[in-house]
């Protein structure tokens, strides 16, 4: 409701000041002897104000006036050929190509099929080549380009993933004859996978056949994180409650992050509980199931894990760990490690992410938080370099320099948050133990220097010395002879 209200207000803030802009607009006009709104005021009222034509129109006509609508048309048109010129502008550069409005209209126009990206679940190159349908340059769309261009390329069918749902895109070559891309970078817009890099052999037409050669030894490394996302966010909810609800995730070849709904900062029980499960799930070396399932029926599945707000497609495809999507269909969910809607590439069994680590836990905004874990050998490394400070820290003196050594190598290290967040716990015991220790120290030397300093003043005197020369202990600094000096009064 507080959203919705949020939404009311900015709606009645904009009318308002819309409403001003218009009636100060109209006055002018008036003033002048017109009787038109012309086209540069019509689409400012839209392109600024947020007015759209129509609503201009009625309150002209209440003010008495008319609306120049061949004159906005030009404007807006003027303003699309601002937009396709700036996108022209940033073509070109690495990862910088992408198919606009009017690029993805003017292959509709062609009756260009959508591409067939089934494929792309596959783990082995499709058996038949694919065919170029569509080049782009940052010029635009081309019928063919030169060896050294940076090219967008849409093929009919494709085994490449295109960043979705917070995956990264595959990468990998195609390989088109004589010719070769090197894919950095893979997108869908409406329909069309658009496969971006740089053409760095050959040249490359419209019609050429090509094949797609992922790399899935890259593609190994997102697929973990990918899974095991969904396992955290099962954990969540098993330690936090139902309140937990995704914000949004980001998985690639070096980690995942999972932001998320929750009040506060998760407690290190709660961190090591969450991690605890994960890892757990990773050891029962659970099967990872996928199915296409009509969108009503995959909804009915006890326990399904969804992005609130997010349109789903009709059939979806549910995926699973533990238990397979035709079980969980016919039964109560039970067994089953997580179950959500998801158009990723994912593991076929969990042992095959080989060790989880949950590395770092974070604000995002207010009400926001988000964990970023590692898998694999990064994941095995965190694991081992967190044991391994735990057991320096338990073999560590409290010496100053020492503590302040290992603090930072603490804060730089890799390793899991929560154990991360102990050891600053104990390490700040140790310090506070060093300090304390420190101060009795040099209270006990200002005492000793202080008593030596008595007795040699009373034997001076008792020879009738004026005055007397003391070497004091090593460690009397500037703070602890002026102690002595106030014994004396001085």
């Amino acid at each position: 409701m507080a959203i919705i209200r949020e939404e009311e207000d900015s709606f009645s803030s904009m009318l308002t000041r819309g409403i001003k802009e218009l009636n100060e607009r109209a006055a002018k006009i008036k003033g002048e002897g017109g009787g038109s709104v012309d086209g540069a005021t019509a689409f400012f009222m839209y392109d600024t104000m947020g007015f759209p034509l129509d609503l201009t129109t009625l309150m002209a006509k209440e003010l008495g006036l008319s609306v120049d609508e061949d004159g906005f048309a030009a404007e807006m048109s003027a303003q699309k050929q601002r937009s396709r010129s700036a996108a022209k502008a940033t073509r070109g550069g690495d990862g910088a190509l992408a198919l606009q409005t009017d690029d993805v209209a003017a292959l509709i126009g062609r009756g260009l099929p959508f591409t067939d990206d089934a494929p792309k679940y596959a783990w082995a190159p499709p058996s038949s080549p694919s065919v170029v349908r569509a080049i782009l340059t940052a010029d635009g769309l081309v019928a063919e380009a030169a060896e050294g261009a940076a090219v967008g390329v849409v093929l009919d069918a494709t085994g490449f993933y295109a960043e979705a749902g917070g995956q990264a895109a595959d990468v990998g070559v195609l390989v088109c004859g004589g010719a070769e891309v090197e894919v950095t970078h893979v997108q869908a817009y409406g329909g069309y996978v658009l496969h971006v890099g740089l053409l760095r052999k050959g040249s490359l037409a419209e019609g050429d056949q090509a094949e797609c050669h992922v790399s899935y030894a890259t593609r190994k490394k997102v697929a973990p994180n990918h899974t095991l996302t969904h396992l955290l966010n099962a954990a969540l909810v098993e330690a936090l409650g139902d309140g937990v609800a995704q914000k949004g995730s980001l998985v690639d070849a070096s980690k995942l992050r999972f932001d998320f709904s929750h009040g506060g900062a998760l407690k290190p029980s709660e961190l090591a509980a969450v991690e605890a499960s994960v890892r757990a799930a990773v050891a029962d070396a659970l099967p990872v199931y996928s199915q296409v399932v009509p969108l009503d029926r995959a909804r009915a599945i006890v326990g399904l894990r969804a992005v609130f707000g997010e349109a789903y497609p009709d059939p979806v495809r549910v995926v699973s760990v533990g238990t397979s999507v035709d079980e969980l269909l016919a039964s109560d969910g039970a067994g089953c490690a997580s179950v959500e809607f998801c158009g990723g590439t994912h593991l076929s069994n969990t042992a095959e992410a080989g060790a989880f680590a949950l590395i770092e836990e974070a604000a995002v905004a207010k009400g926001i938080r988000r964990l970023t874990g590692v898998t694999g050998e990064a994941a095995v490394a965190a694991l081992a370099l967190g044991d391994a400070l735990a057991a320096e820290l338990s073999a560590l003196e409290p010496d100053k320099a020492a503590l302040n050594d290992f603090k930072d190598r603490l804060d730089a290290a890799v390793v899991s948050a929560h154990v991360k967040t102990e050891l600053r716990a104990r390490l700040e015991a140790l310090s506070k133990q060093a300090a304390a220790a420190a101060k009795a120290a040099a209270n006990e030397l200002k005492m000793r220097a202080t008593q030596a300093a008595i007795e040699a003043a009373e034997v001076a005197a008792a020879k009738g010395d004026a005055f007397v020369v003391l070497e004091l202990e090593p460690g009397v600094d500037a703070k602890g002879a002026q102690g002595l000096l106030t014994a004396f009064g001085v």
